[in-house]
C-alpha cells in the first residue's frame, strides 16, 4: 500500500513507519520537522505538513491509506484531535482517499470494562487526560457522520518495551481488563486494521 503517515515522528510513529516499510509499504512521512525522520529508506519520503495547518497538507491521488499518529503534547495544542484530523480529511477528499485510521486514545468507557478498568479510567481522565479524553469524543462524535472508511484505533497506557507480537483488540468496545500495550505492538495493530474492510467505520480498541 502507499501510506501517508502523520505523526511520523512520534514514539509510536517512528516505529510504524520503520514496520511499514519493512512489510514492504511505501510511506509518505508527513513531519512539522521533515529533518526529525531519520528512517533511510528506498520506499521513504518526506514532506513537510502540520495537522493544525490546513494549507500545509497535501495528499497525492495514488495514496491507498492515510494513517494520524499525531498526537497531543504538553506543549502542543489541544484539539489536534478534534482539528487536526479534520485538516487532514480535507486534504483527502481533495485527493480522492478515503481510507484513515486515526490512532487517539483508549479513556472511552465500554460494556466489556472491568470494575477496576472502569473507575482507573475515571481518575485518570479526570487527573491528567481530561483534555485529550475530550478531544478524543469531539473527533469520534464527528468522524461517524464523515463518510470515510475510518477506523480509530485506541489504545491504552503506552509502554516503551519490545514488541510481545500479540494483543488483544475489540471493536466498538473496551479490550476487557486491558490497561497498557507496548508501541511496537500498537504500530502492528495499525499495521493489521488498515486492509480490513471489518473495521470500517468502527473503533477497535486494543491492548495487552
Amino acid at each position: 500500500m502507499k501510506l501517508t503517515v502523520y505523526g511520523a515522528t512520534g514514539g509510536t510513529g517512528r516505529l510504524f513507519v520503520t514496520q511499514a516499510l519493512r512489510e514492504g509499504h511505501v510511506v509518505t512521512a508527513v513531519a512539522r520537522r521533515p529533518e526529525a525522520v531519520t528512517e533511510d529508506h528506498p520506499g521513504l519520503g518526506v514532506v513537510a505538513g502540520d495537522v493544525m495547518e490546513a494549507g500545509t497538507l497535501k495528499i497525492e491521488p495514488d495514496c491507498d491509506a492515510v494513517v494520524f499518529l499525531a498526537g497531543p503534547a504538553r506543549s502542543g495544542p489541544p484539539t489536534v484531535y478534534s482539528e487536526g484530523v479534520p485538516n487532514v480529511v480535507t486534504a483527502m477528499d481533495a485527493a480522492g482517499v478515503k481510507r484513515l485510521v486515526v490512532v487517539t486514545n483508549g479513556m472511552m468507557n465500554g460494556p466489556s470494562d472491568t470494575t477496576s478498568q472502569r473507575l482507573t479510567k475515571i481518575v485518570i481522565r479526570g487527573l491528567f487526560l481530561k483534555t485529550p479524553y475530550q478531544d478524543n469524543v469531539r473527533l469520534v462524535s464527528w468522524i461517524r457522520d464523515s463518510p470515510l472508511d475510518w477506523t480509530v484505533v485506541r489504545p491504552p497506557r503506552l509502554l516503551d518495551s519490545p514488541a510481545r507480537g500479540s494483543y488483544r483488540t475489540a471493536v466498538d468496545d473496551c479490550v476487557r481488563g486491558g490497561m497498557s500495550i507496548g508501541r511496537a505492538d500498537l504500530a502492528d495493530s495499525v499495521l493489521r486494521v488498515l486492509p480490513d474492510p471489518d473495521t470500517h467505520r468502527h473503533t477497535v480498541d486494543v491492548a495487552y
